[in-house]
């Protein structure tokens, strides 16, 4: 039997055997479950998947099975929210004697009901009627192939930050609703063109929600490189709408939501192709956002004093990050981890001296040349003690092992090397940057220098654009967003649990009043033999269900800066060094590329 059904049904010893699945209505102040996912007979793979995703934003999940024989035995229990496929509701109705005229109150233990997967059938049709009082009467195929899901603008505590925007998503084996005229209260949350697909009744005791089809999508399904999580919105977004809607603080969530706009390969001129400096510092301190360069440490001795003087009057706003270490073709693509490891260090070493000769500060924090990295490279930037890495694309072409969906959802990828790589996009999918803000991600923008070709305004209204998301953002530094990304979420008792992504880690307590805090590192840090300080102090952690715990108390505007050692120390530098014949091939280049962006970009 597979584990995780021993975990929902324990003590179930056979496929027979539902003496576990049977339960009495809850008195009255007994603990309510977050999450029951009804069933019939046993969890169909449609109800794992379901369960899947409200444990990964958290949640605490249960199956609840129903069988012929057990169905006038049991009442669902009590529970904030229930979610069950069209399909085994059409089976309790069938094995009613009253059909699906019971539904309603057969339901209303819960107080949001998630009903998803409707078919052109009328089984499913009756089922449809009956839960919405016939405001709809059965499912349609799409008519067009070039229709977009439109979130409503209206419903902010169920939309969330896609509020009032267009999606483009796989239809494939979408439906929408047929509608009529009807009595009681529907707000539909998101339309399929102009036709009802997720909606959101009130009537009686229980919030109906209705998915025209949102068959909840594999969080373990590997994907291709360069797939985008928002091909997936049907099977994700409505169910996770429903339960962060629900369930709020419970969930993991990130209340202070952090942006930054980087720009690759410019050196600090006056003008970069068509990057001013000036002009672009202007243009970000009208908005209160940030830029961060990608600067080519090789270039670390060729800044213009007066840019760099801007960089230093402009130090909210204005940033350095690494960018490769000569920025040849595919440096950081090879698999050799001396050649990797002593380019990572070459590279903070020239942006050390660069910080020396102009007095700009920069982050630790690499992006990738041309996108392109091996799982080693991480690794190597893991040695030579980076923060972490931002790139395009997260999967590396190197390796033949595939990301799962669930890891292009977390705040950042871990699974190479165990080291933090987060994700960045160019600015055009609105949608694509609100499900990074409706996940708790930071949002990474990149262009290049020929964004600015027209000047400033595609920046500004970008910027307006995204602030309108979430109107807490913060635009900042690379080092302040990775090392403040982290999710959150609340227990029952109200302690609050933290996961974070970086080996330094800074940590605030915004509230009000003193809180207990079980902070939980990710990747390479979530281990028992890792050495830990707090504040620059030893600290003790402890283990629960395999995971490092690291738990704090603080007072009200207390912050902690957190850091996390490997077991063992990193070895000593490699020997590795850049030969005069490699220094003028690389010279060689860097001049080729500025004549092309300063001279030949059309």
């Amino acid at each position: 039997m597979p584990q995780d059904l021993q975990f929902a049904f324990p003590g179930l010893s056979s496929p027979n055997d539902h003496s576990d699945l049977r339960e009495k209505a809850r008195p009255e102040g007994a603990p309510v479950t977050d999450v029951v996912i009804l069933c019939w007979t046993t969890p169909q793979e449609s109800d794992r998947r379901a369960q899947e995703i409200a444990t990964f934003l958290g949640a605490g999940v249960r199956f609840f099975a129903i069988t012929s024989s057990t169905l006038n035995e049991i009442t669902v229990p009590r529970c904030s929210c229930l979610i069950v496929d069209a399909e085994t509701l059409a089976k309790i109705a069938a094995a009613t004697p009253n059909g699906t005229g019971d539904l309603p109150k057969f339901l209303e233990a819960a107080g949001h009901v998630l009903v998803y997967g409707f078919e052109p059938a009328a089984a499913h049709d009756a089922v449809l009627q009956a839960l919405s009082s016939e405001a709809f009467v059965n499912t349609r195929a799409l008519s067009g192939s070039d229709v977009k899901l439109k979130v409503a603008a209206h419903h902010p505590e169920w939309c969330f930050q896609f509020s009032g925007l267009s999606v483009e998503a796989n239809l494939a084996k979408e439906k929408s609703f047929v509608e009529r005229p009807a009595a009681i209260s529907v707000s539909t949350l998101i339309r399929i063109g102009d036709e009802p697909y997720f909606v959101r009744i009130e009537d009686g005791k229980s919030s109906i929600f209705l998915v025209a089809g949102g068959e909840p999508a594999d969080l373990d399904e590997n994907v291709t490189r360069g797939r985008r999580a928002l091909e997936s919105f049907c099977g994700i977004v409505p169910v996770m709408m429903f339960l962060r809607g629900t369930l709020k603080e419970k969930l993991w969530h990130n209340d202070h939501p952090r942006a930054c706009f980087i720009i690759d390969d410019p050196l600090l001129k006056r003008r970069h192709g068509f990057l001013e400096f000036k002009s672009l510092s202007e243009s970000l301190r009208r908005y209160k956002s940030s830029a961060c360069i990608a600067f080519i440490p090789w270039n670390y001795r060729r800044s213009n004093k007066t840019i760099a003087a801007l960089f230093s009057s402009n130090s909210e706003s204005l940033f350095l990050c690494v960018h490769g270490c000569d920025h040849t073709g595919a440096e950081f693509q090879s698999r050799d981890t001396d050649l990797l490891r002593a380019k990572a260090e070459l590279a903070l070493e020239r942006m050390r001296k660069h910080r020396q000769f102009s007095g700009v500060p920069f982050d630790e924090v690499m992006v990738f040349p041309q996108g392109l990295f091996s799982s080693e490279a991480l690794e190597a930037l893991n040695a030579a003690g980076y923060l972490a890495a931002v790139n395009t694309d997260v999967s590396p072409p190197t390796t033949s092992e595939s990301l799962q969906l669930r890891d292009l959802l977390d705040v950042a990828v871990t699974r190479w090397a165990n080291f933090p790589l987060f994700g960045r996009r160019y600015p055009k999918d609105l949608a694509e940057f609100g499900l990074d803000l409706f996940l708790g991600k930071p949002v990474l923008v990149v262009e290049h220098h020929g964004y600015f070709k027209h000047g400033y305004e595609s920046l500004e209204t970008f910027i307006q654009q995204l602030n309108a998301l979430d109107k807490r953002i913060e635009w900042t530094s690379l080092d302040t967003l990775c090392s403040h990304a982290c999710l959150t979420r609340r227990s029952e008792s109200g302690d609050v649990y933290v996961r974070f992504y970086t080996n330094r880690f800074s940590f605030q307590n915004t509230g009000d009043r003193k809180q207990r805090y079980i902070l939980q590192p990710t990747g390479i840090s979530n281990d028992a033999k890792a050495r830990i300080s707090v504040d620059g102090s030893e600290w003790s952690s402890q283990t629960e269900s395999g995971e490092l715990d690291i738990c704090l108390d603080l007072d009200p505007g207390q912050t902690a800066q957190v850091t996390i050692l490997p077991k063992l120390p990193r070895p000593g530098k490699t020997a590795w060094k850049p030969t005069i014949t490699h220094n003028t091939g690389v010279g060689l280049r860097r001049v080729l590329c500025e004549v092309r962006d300063n001279y030949l970009a059309g």
